[in-house]
């Protein structure tokens, strides 16, 4: 193999200039972009992003750990003492080891986190072409970098003297090394013409504050890569610690040595290996401080686990790694507090030590302790944050919209993600391990040695910050730890000697407005119609893991698909894989093709074939090439889980709805093909609001449909969920508690387990004191108020549902003037949490899209940033051009796809060819515009429709009733050219709600059919405005309005055709809270749906 170094020196071989640094620990929370964070964007420059393992464990993160007692030497002693050894690896959490980390308050002279790191390293690097070779290639040299000294400067940035640049080709091996050699720290680089790979010689300091925790990093980088090189450090020294035991008598202790040990190695940077060096085989090194052992309250016992050495002080004893000879010895005076007498305590350290060797990256802690058998609880708990989906996709939202902030949402920090606690109080995936370790010295066989018993344990909780604590269950549920086996809640046996840990979960205090939602679908609860509803939730839930409930075949309103699914209890459900309503169908293909001619004033409007993800025709119901299914998102946490295909059933998905967390709520599910594309999806609605014959409301007999019949309204917008209060982010404390006389070796004890005695992986402590209570702390976020309720948005003619809105008296604050005042009564609402992966948030994107783009992105609404003057009149080419106009008030675009078509009229109703009016004209006595065709024309669903199964969306005429009483005036209204000119303007028919707090809740409308109608104020998911860009995200507006949309189609011109609604305002206009019929709203906007049921044609049907 040639060796060749193509390195492009910027100014000579190697350039004076800066090599930028930054440290991070291994869960770094830096997300700014790699040359942006090294001020080197657009350049070739070679920099580095250093990551530090987490700290060596001391006891409160075990990733492997070996334990033994045997009996100490002594200088006439009466009691008997037995040295425990504990050997521990680099914390396997990272983020635990790093909250523990911070808690440090000085340096010693372990390397434990970012902030405790040197402050330089060395740096070596070999460029090679081809492969790197199996064997050693000792021909090579560092010519690329060799031994290059780096040191943190001022801000913490990190320079050296030399810089480097990227090669453009071939590949690069870096050696790096921490602190870099000098004459006082025993550190040797090895020369430049030495060859091969680098090493280093270290000689152990005589004074061991003085010995460094020696850390060596190596990576491999292709030539071109560009930006950061990312260097992990490991620990390259062993660490010693000596401690008291649990039983250890109270003295002081004057003098601690180890000798025989050998005091100087070499190894190969990033190698494990170490080669002593035999002329120092025979070395020692010593503490010499006075360090008391005070007693106990109670007894003549030291307090247990005191550090000997304490490495803030700098006395860890940092060793070559290397294999004990019967000469490596501990030695220690001790006097005890009775009879003052010292004592010199010696232990031959082969002996204690596992395989007698001391490893690399290893710490081992020796005990001292005057009893020869240890009972030890332990509790591993591992919550699994892996398939946690965080609010907003892992960001947090704003209360309020000002237009100052740079987007709607800021990512949430790990620190944030290690804490979170879903306002569910429910953690669905933990892994809990609970024993009691049994520890004999001088034991005759391995089996006496160590034994393994049964621990039970409960959890306790506190939401007062740890003043007090409760063990009671409360709610609906079970509190506390809910293992997913139900025989036992530990992991052993009398006789089992391993350590297996138990999956399940557990439950924590809900937010409180969390739970008075929940508890609508057990029947408590005041609705926004002042009513009280039979509870949903019935026991043991709906389906199995196995058997899963059909939502199709058990629907007893229609049983058909659709693309919305309503599920009243918690339970395991699915249903097919097939285009909106065509399961169930017998053929029937009129919900994707619409049947007869169309007019030839229209082919341009109507939407002949529909078609699916790829804009293609769609010739059949079932979904090809579905590979898997996914939840995109969800607007309650843990609302729906376990999403997959059906494994019984081919072509069908199942998912689950959890007794613990079942809540009003929404999601969406998608099946995608083996690529990863979406091909389909469907609103998941989980309420207590039942949609059937009791429940739906039947209009008038003076306001009938095509063929004669009585339209049937639900009774609630779809996806509706009920107004509630919010709850402030909150802080939740948890511990476990187990039997006191193994936590505290006394009944008098509490029995709280210490820090000592757990291992915690996904989630922070609040102290990393060995001896303090084990107190794991979670925050809750915020449930933000929603006083008129909130239901999901729909752009007209999509399927899919958006994310709801949500106002409050914090919203209405947004504090907009000037240019930007007429936006007050706009961005007057925030979005509602949701709970996603970042992949699959729910935000915007740009218009302009096919019907095959949106089923493709479900969870994007499209929005354009609204032009400066938005008439639609302006300059093409500038940013006024007509096309911005058209795209802000139109989300889809078919022009350049197979069906061809821009404007669409026939989305939700497969027959509709006719363009309709909606308006009040006064002096109209016979029939108003909103009354007549095709505003009675009976809708035949489409694929498209959001609806249930068994209903659909209505026509303007379904409403009628709403619009037939009002009673209208003729007022002024000149004009320049028109002084004379009049409007028609009504008199108000809804009366306003309000909550306890004067918040907007909405309107109710009396005496329609001699019964009350209620229409929350959930606005609107708004269009784009011109001060934001697309990618500051999609945000819902005028908490003032409710519009509802039907199926009609008015064209005012092509790119001026817009959609008929029912609406309500109570903002200041010509029909201030009145029930309204409008014909021209675009189609951009997010709307509320309120279905009417499907079938209503006289003929059985």
């Amino acid at each position: 193999m040639r060796h060749s170094c193509l390195f492009r020196p910027v100014s000579g071989l190697l350039g004076s200039i800066l090599i930028y640094m930054a440290v991070t620990c291994s869960v770094s929370s830096c997300t700014d972009d790699t040359f942006n964070k090294y001020q080197q964007e657009n350049t070739g420059l070679l920099t580095f992003d250093v990551k530090v393992p987490g700290n060596w464990t001391n006891g409160l993160s075990r990733a492997a750990t070996d334990i033994s007692i045997k009996r100490m030497s002594q200088s006439a002693h009466a009691e008997p003492l037995y040295l425990v050894t504990e050997i521990s690896e680099v914390a396997a959490d990272a983020a635990a080891s790093d909250a523990v980390a911070k808690e440090a308050a000085t340096r010693g002279s372990m390397v434990n986190s970012t902030d405790d790191f040197h402050t330089n390293f060395g740096l070596s690097a070999i460029c090679y072409t081809g492969a790197w070779p199996e064997e050693e290639p000792t021909d090579w040299g560092t010519d690329f970098a060799h031994n290059l000294k780096i040191e943190k400067k001022e801000e913490g940035i990190w320079k050296s003297a030399e810089k480097l640049n990227w090669l453009g080709s071939g590949g690069i091996r870096f050696f790096a090394y921490s602190p870099y050699s000098s004459s006082d720290n025993g550190i040797v680089h090895s020369d430049k013409n030495q060859g091969g790979i680098p090493t280093l010689t270290y000689t152990v300091p005589t004074d061991v504050t003085k010995q460094q925790d020696l850390m060596t990093a190596m990576e491999d980088c292709p030539g071109g890569q560009g930006g950061a090189v990312n260097l992990n450090f490991e620990h390259a020294l062993t660490a010693v610690t000596i401690k008291t035991g649990t039983k250890m008598l109270s003295g002081e202790v004057t003098e601690i040595t180890i000798s025989g040990v050998c005091g100087k190695g070499t190894c190969q940077i990033g190698a494990k290996n170490w080669e002593p060096d035999k002329d120092h085989a025979d070395c020692s090194f010593s503490i010499k401080e006075e360090i008391k052992l005070d007693e106990n309250k109670d007894d003549l016992m030291t307090k247990p686990g005191i550090e000997l050495n304490k490495d803030e002080e700098g006395y860890t004893f940092m060793m070559i790694p290397q294999t004990l000879t019967d000469k490596a010895t501990l030695t220690i005076v001790f006097a005890d507090s009775i009879s003052k007498t010292p004592h010199i305590l010696t232990a031959e350290l082969q002996k204690y030590t596992k395989d007698k060797t001391w490893v690399a990256g290893k710490k081992y802690t020796y005990s001292v302790n005057t009893t020869g058998i240890i009972v030890e609880p332990i509790i591993e708990m591992k919550i699994n944050r892996a398939n946690t989906l965080y609010p907003n996709g892992g960001y947090k939202g704003i209360d309020v919209i000002t237009l100052t902030e740079d987007n709607l949402y800021t990512k949430m920090t790990e620190a944030d993600k290690l804490e979170y606690l879903p306002v569910s109080g429910f953690l669905n995936d933990v892994s809990i391990a609970a024993y009691t370790r049994v520890v004999q010295a001088s034991a005759t066989d391995d089996e006496s040695k160590e034994q393994i018993r049964k621990l039970d344990f409960k959890i306790e909780w506190s939401t007062d910050e740890g003043k007090t604590w409760e063990p009671a269950p409360s709610g609906n549920s079970n509190m506390g730890w809910r293992p997913d086996a139900p025989s036992t809640q530990t992991v052993a046996d009398e006789t089992d000697g391993k350590y297996p840990s138990v999956n399940g979960s557990i439950l924590l205090p809900a937010q409180p407005q969390f739970t008075y939602m929940q508890n609508f679908l057990y029947g408590e609860g005041t609705t926004i119609e002042q009513a009280k509803l039979p509870k949903t939730v019935e026991d043991p839930g709906k389906g199995t893991a196995t058997d899963p409930y059909d939502l199709v075949n058990n629907n007893t309103v229609a049983k058909e698909s659709a693309n919305c699914y309503i599920v009243n209890n918690y339970g395991y459900y699915t249903f097919p894989a097939y285009y909106g309503n065509t399961y169930g169908k017998d053929g029937n293909t009129s919900s994707y093709i619409h049947e007869g001619d169309i007019p030839s004033n229209v082919e341009d409007l109507v939407l002949p074939n529909f078609v699916d993800h790829n804009d293609q025709k769609i010739t059949k119901g079932s979904i090809d090439g579905v590979a898997n299914a996914i939840l995109l998102w969800q607007d309650s946490p843990d609302l729906v889980t376990d999403v997959k295909l059906n494994e019984k059933k081919n072509g069908w998905v199942s998912f689950r709805v959890p007794k613990e967390t079942i809540n009003q709520g929404n999601a969406v599910i998608a099946v995608r093909n083996s690529e990863g594309t979406i091909l389909w999806s469907w609103h998941i609605w989980v309420t207590h609001r039942k949609w059937d014959d009791s429940s739906c409301i039947t209009m008038s007999n003076e306001n009938l449909n095509q063929h004669g019949r009585s339209f049937i309204i639900t009774p609630c917008n779809l996806g509706y969920c009920e107004p509630h209060e919010g709850d402030p982010e909150r802080k939740i404390y948890m511990r476990f508690v187990a039997d006191p006389k193994l936590v505290n070796g006394s009944s008098n004890g509490n029995g709280v387990i210490l820090n000592k005695q757990i291992t915690i992986n996904g989630a922070p402590r609040l102290s990393s004191e060995k001896e303090a209570v084990a107190v794991i702390t979670f925050t809750q976020p915020k449930i933000t108020k929603s006083a008129a309720g909130d239901n999901t948005y729909y752009q007209w003619g999509r399927k899919d549902a958006m994310l709801p809105g949500v106002h409050n008296e914090d919203t209405y604050k947004n504090g907009l003037t000037g240019d930007r005042s007429a936006l007050n009564e706009e961005l007057d609402m925030v979005n509602k949490m949701f709970y996603s992966t970042e992949e699959f948030r729910f935000t915007s994107a740009e218009t302009a899209q096919s019907i095959g783009k949106s089923i493709q992105l479900p969870h994007k609404f499209f929005i354009h940033k609204r032009p400066p003057t938005d008439d639609g009149k302006g300059v093409n080419g500038t940013p006024d051009d007509p096309v911005n106009n058209y795209k802000r008030r139109h989300w889809h675009d078919g022009t350049n796809t197979s069906y061809d078509l821009q404007t669409i009229m026939n989305y939700w109703n497969t027959q509709l060819v006719q363009s309709g009016n909606a308006h009040f004209v006064y002096n109209v006595t016979e029939k108003q515009n909103y009354k007549l065709p095709p505003n009675d024309q009976y809708v035949v669903k489409t694929i498209y429709d959001p609806s249930p199964a068994g209903f659909k969306i209505p026509p303007i005429k379904a409403f009628a009733d709403f619009f037939d009483d009002v009673e209208l005036e003729l007022v002024p209204d000149p004009k320049p050219n028109n002084p004379d000119n009049k409007k028609t303007k009504g008199k108000p028919n809804a009366d306003e709600l309000h909550d306890k707090s004067s918040d907007f809740v909405g309107w109710k409308v009396d005496n329609i059919n001699g019964r009350t109608f209620y229409f929350p104020a959930t606005g609107v998911r708004d269009m784009g405005i011109k001060y934001k860009d697309i990618d500051y995200g999609t945000y819902p507006g005028f908490a003032s309005i409710t519009y509802i949309a039907t199926s009609g189609f008015h064209d005012s011109g092509g790119t001026g055709s817009s959609c008929l609604i029912l609406s309500i305002d109570k903002r200041n206009n010509d029909f201030f809270n009145h029930t309204k019929p409008v014909d021209g709203t675009n189609n951009a906007y997010g709307f509320t749906v309120r279905p009417i049921r499907d079938g209503q044609t006289g003929t059985g049907n």
